[in-house]
C-alpha cells in the first residue's frame, strides 16, 4: 500500500502543496497509475512529469487531493531494424484523486 507520510505530516501547513508534489513526482510508474490514464500513446514514461494541485479537502478520516498530472507517452513500434517509426514523446494529462488516510497515511489513487 502506498503511504504519503510526509504529505500527511505537512497537512494544514504552508509546505503541504510542495511536499505533496515532491512525493508524487518521486513515485514510480508502478505506484502512479499513468499507464491506465493514457489517451495518446501506448506506453507511459516519467519524462516531463509535473504535478499540479487542483483542490484539497478534508473529511473526518481522509484528506482528499485532486491533482492534474502532466506526463509523456510514446507509441511503441516493433523495434525492427528497418522500422521507420520515430519514437516521439506525446504530451499526456490526467486528473487523479489522492485519498490520504489521516490515521496512517495510506493512500488510494483514483483516475478521474
Amino acid at each position: 500500500m502506498l503511504t504519503l507520510t510526509k504529505s500527511l505530516h505537512a497537512w494544514n501547513t504552508e509546505q503541504f502543496k510542495l511536499t505533496f508534489i515532491e512525493q508524487i513526482t518521486q513515485l514510480s510508474l508502478e505506484e502512479l497509475p499513468l499507464q491506465q490514464a493514457l489517451l495518446l500513446g501506448s506506453y507511459a514514461t516519467r519524462d516531463n512529469l509535473q504535478v499540479m494541485v487542483n483542490s484539497m479537502d478534508e473529511q473526518s478520516e481522509n484528506i482528499l487531493i485532486t491533482a492534474g498530472i502532466f506526463y509523456s507517452s510514446i507509441i511503441a513500434g516493433c523495434n525492427c531494424s528497418d522500422d521507420p517509426t520515430p519514437v516521439d514523446l506525446n504530451s499526456e494529462y490526467c486528473e487523479m484523486l489522492f485519498i490520504i488516510n489521516k490515521s496512517n497515511a495510506e493512500t488510494c489513487i483514483k483516475i478521474m
